[in-house]
């Protein structure tokens, strides 16, 4: 009865318009996390996230990735203290998460991943996928996207551009960003067609993510940082108990998905 009850109150989201103060917002956090990580890049002592972490934390997250688990946590913090920030008619969703793969070298994970015209079928929600160009260590990318949550699907195409970065024998970072997405409508019908971009539900209008990669002996430690710029979630689903918080796991699992790809597929 409560999907019953998702169902009928999820279906008027009407299209919604990605506003000039929501681009603004969204821009002003960027600018923050990639400030952050340029810091952290930049330090010898730090490189990956997980060596910002407290004893406890790195400990647990240590038995976690090195038994083959993902761990995963919710990035807090960007905003300056005493900063007053929202985002107009929008959310951000802000996740980190990290893998150990055992027995693997790092230019055959580079190889792997920089092998785009083949990500289709390995990632769990790209349906298609094709490099456009590549220059020098800068990829230009096409995704077809496919994102189901229950009774809500979305289909993407989107375009993207990776940089790739060395940082010393064993360390590699890369930041991607997506430079175009558009929601399908109808997908994989007569009728199928694209949504203006910013003009659609408001399940996606940005993202951007940041990888990291070091070899570590006969293993490779793995983290992708990843934002995201959705619509707020309209106020007739709000009342409904459980629902925001459903809704707004997808960032999380997209992730998590991303990351049980990699172990799944590098050998």
């Amino acid at each position: 009865m409560l999907l019953l009850f998702c169902f009928v109150a999820v279906r008027p989201i009407h299209a919604e318009e990605l506003k000039t103060e929501t681009i603004r917002a969204w821009n002003r956090y960027v600018q923050w996390a990639d400030a952050k990580v340029r810091r952290e890049l930049s330090d010898p002592e730090i490189f990956l996230i997980q060596n910002t972490l407290p004893p406890r934390e790195l400990a647990e997250l240590q038995r976690l990735t090195r038994s083959g688990g993902i761990y995963v946590r919710e990035m807090k913090g960007l905003v300056p203290k005493g900063v007053d920030f929202e985002v107009p008619d929008g959310e951000i969703h802000h996740w980190w998460g990290t893998i150990l793969l055992r027995d693997v070298k790092l230019p055959d994970l580079l190889r792997f991943l920089q092998d785009y015209n083949h990500h289709a079928g390995k990632f769990a929600d790209v349906e298609r996928s094709r490099l456009i160009s590549v220059d020098g260590t800068r990829y230009r990318i096409f995704f077809r996207f496919r994102r189901s949550k229950a009774f809500v699907t979305a289909v993407y195409n989107t375009e993207q551009e990776a940089v790739y970065t060395g940082h010393g024998p064993g360390r590699v970072s890369s930041y991607s960003v997506a430079t175009r997405i558009a929601e399908v409508d109808d997908p994989g019908t007569p009728s199928e067609r694209e949504k203006l971009p910013g003009n659609d539900r408001g399940f996606l209008w940005r993202l951007v993510s940041w990888w990291r990669f070091e070899q570590r002996g006969n293993d490779v430690a793995v983290e992708l940082e990843s934002a995201s710029l959705s619509r707020d979630i309209p106020g007739v689903v709000r009342m409904i108990p459980g629902v925001s918080s459903y809704i707004r796991s997808t960032p999380r699992e997209s992730l998590e998905s991303v990351l049980a790809s990699i172990r799944r597929h590098v050998k």
